[in-house]
């Protein structure tokens, strides 16, 4: 008779478990369609939010612990620092890659391209042009659709900017209050998740650790000089007066993550441009501008800002990075090496458990 009274308990109780992960799954797939149109102003506050957050703990430690008013003030710093800059340059890019697309289509089909190929006719770049696999290609009707494609699409993103303005200002007050949030309870957050994973505490402190050594890797050592590139190749262009110099700049960023190519591939355009326009100081000061302030420091800085804390082998960061960037955008530069270094954690977690019992 015991054991009857025993089965009933059991089957009730793996009903209830079923019932309760079948719920839990329910709701946790509604919570991902409540917060879908709000993922990547709720990403961005809490990328600002982790790279911020030893400012906000100081400037709450100088407050006397008033959470609130320091997480209202790292707010409000964080929209004059990040968002209303963010907003012009974004808007002047818009605007500026545009005109560069059509600018450059002109030169090419007013025939600057061949008067261009024949200056450079008795150089090294010359006589590739003029190898006979590419000379049997019509490369300025190639580049002239090619670029008028681009113009074309940046047009169309551009339009659909402008017509989503008022989405755009919605994610940014959606980013600014979570931002608040997270300040002001992000530690709560964090322990709260960290209590509600399954795993042994020296576990859960490994993968905390590593996602948030790899996100510093990515943040201070790639992404910042990265973008400290691209600034350094607008602010040069504009010096030495080589238009679209914004659009430039956001193109030097994107190649600044490239590990081969880098931002050389858009200031020594750049330099040629300007001596082909006869303008050889100029030319000359942003060669010297370009190795020294550009690239040169690419070599130390990412060095130094990574070292070893990233925990991934170079070429898995890399690999994380153009693959993330091509999977989620942008936002991808972030996702795809922490997506990357936690599956080396759980490998390390599942080798540790079970490879020493095989």
């Amino acid at each position: 008779m015991g054991e009857d009274t025993e089965r009933p308990f059991v089957v009730r109780r793996q009903v209830f478990v079923a019932a309760f992960f079948l719920v839990l799954g329910f709701l946790l797939y509604q919570a991902v369609r409540l917060l879908a149109p709000f993922a990547s102003a709720l990403v961005w506050a809490a990328i600002i939010a982790l790279i911020t957050y030893p400012g906000y703990r100081w400037l709450r430690g100088l407050l006397g612990g008033r959470s609130t008013l320091a997480a209202t003030l790292m707010t409000l710093a964080a929209l004059v620092v990040f968002v209303v800059p963010s907003v012009i340059l974004l808007a002047k890019l818009a605007v500026q890659a545009v005109e560069l697309g059509q600018a450059v289509v002109e030169f090419v089909q007013s025939g600057g391209w061949l008067r261009l190929r024949e200056r450079l006719q008795d150089s090294a770049l010359g006589q590739a042009l003029g190898n006979p696999a590419l000379a049997s290609l019509d490369l300025q009707d190639l580049v002239a659709s090619a670029l008028r494609s681009i113009s074309a699409a940046t047009a169309r993103e551009l339009g659909g900017l402008l017509r989503d303005a008022l989405a755009l200002g919605i994610s940014m007050v959606i980013m600014l209050f979570s931002l608040f949030f997270f300040y002001r309870d992000g530690e709560q957050y964090y322990t709260g998740l960290m209590e509600i994973l399954p795993f042994p505490e020296d576990q859960k402190r490994s993968i905390a650790e590593r996602l948030h050594l790899t996100f510093s890797a990515i943040v201070n050592g790639i992404l910042l000089v990265a973008l400290l590139q691209g600034i350094m190749t607008g602010i040069g262009f504009a010096i030495f007066a080589v238009p679209y110099a914004v659009a430039w700049g956001f193109l030097a960023v994107i190649l600044a993550l490239l590990p081969v190519i880098g931002a050389a591939g858009v200031w020594i355009p750049g330099v040629i441009w300007l001596y082909f326009q006869d303008a050889t100081v100029p030319a000359l000061g942003l060669a010297i501008w370009g190795v020294l302030l550009v690239s040169l420091p690419d070599n130390f800085l990412k060095p130094l800002l990574i070292g070893g804390r990233a925990k991934l082998p170079v070429f898995f960061l890399f690999i994380g990075l153009l693959g993330g960037l091509a999977t989620y955008g942008f936002l991808g530069l972030l996702f795809g090496p922490l997506i990357v270094t936690l599956l080396a954690t759980f490998i390390q977690i599942y080798q540790e458990e079970y490879g020493r019992h095989a």
